[in-house]
């Protein structure tokens, strides 16, 4: 009998315990609700170099000072360029300046949702599936849909009547997980570098990367690639055609 209560008390701890993992995360499951399903997002990200001319040309012509930390074309084809000072500047497919979209409307289709404007069943589901999080941003889209990221990370994505639809889908060409850094923060070889070799074009983005590594994107839409010590790497058009170190070696044979 003591051993059937022992063995008893340890199946309840461990169903406490197994509960409690659960809250931490989130959980896997939630009852009915799938958390695994994934969601397209309505915006993608787009890489810089690879931005029409006419906004690299327009950016650089009137935000001289300025380099771009995201850009992301909408469901709508607008792009959606946000600056190091978190102007965001609104382009048409074809790169014509549209406006500066400053969250207090919706001109541009989409908007930026307090975490208590959201929909009831939207509160509902993050408190019941997510309740260690809390919401960090929370956009209304230009389908009506709702992109919800959390402080553990987690964006989720819900329709205009806050049915749950999925985590947000994760994008493995993009350079979210990249740092933007100042073009001050460039190692100095790299700097010298762009000087030297084009002294007619102007640095529009400078990311470091997970490996420590520099990518630093031109005004004419050239990404260059540097090592964590700023040596030249390569060079790329997004055309296909690269450039690397190889060239410059063999110019100093």
């Amino acid at each position: 009998m003591k051993n059937l209560k022992f063995f008893s008390l340890i199946l309840v701890s461990l169903l406490v315990f197994s509960s409690c993992s659960n809250d931490d995360d989130g959980g896997e499951t939630g009852g009915e609700v799938d958390l695994n399903l994934t969601a397209a997002r309505s915006d993608n990200h787009v890489n810089t170099a690879a931005l029409p001319q006419a906004i690299l040309d327009y950016i650089t012509t009137n935000y001289p000072n300025n380099t771009i930390w995201k850009a992301e074309i909408e469901d709508n084809n607008n792009y959606e360029v946000e600056l190091n000072d978190e102007t965001e500047l609104i382009f048409d497919q074809q790169g014509n300046f549209l406006g500066i979209d400053d969250d207090d409307d919706d001109d541009f289709g989409d908007e930026d949702v307090a975490a208590g404007d959201l929909p009831a069943a939207v509160r509902d589901f993050i408190s019941t599936y997510f309740p260690n999080a809390t919401v960090e941003e929370a956009e209304r889209e230009n389908n009506g849909n709702y992109e919800v990221e959390l402080s553990n990370d987690v964006e989720l994505i819900f329709d205009a009547d806050g049915n749950f639809l999925g985590r947000a889908e994760d994008d493995d060409n993009d350079d979210r997980d990249d740092e933007d850094i100042a073009i001050d923060d460039l190692p100095q070889a790299v700097r010298d570098y762009i000087t030297a070799n084009y002294p007619d074009y102007s640095i529009i983005e400078a990311e470091k990367e997970d490996d420590g590594t520099y990518e630093v994107t031109l005004n004419n839409g050239l990404e260059l690639h540097f090592d964590a010590q700023g040596n030249f790497l390569e060079a790329d058009d997004h055309n296909g055609d690269d450039d690397d170190d190889d060239d410059d070696d063999s110019s100093d044979d």
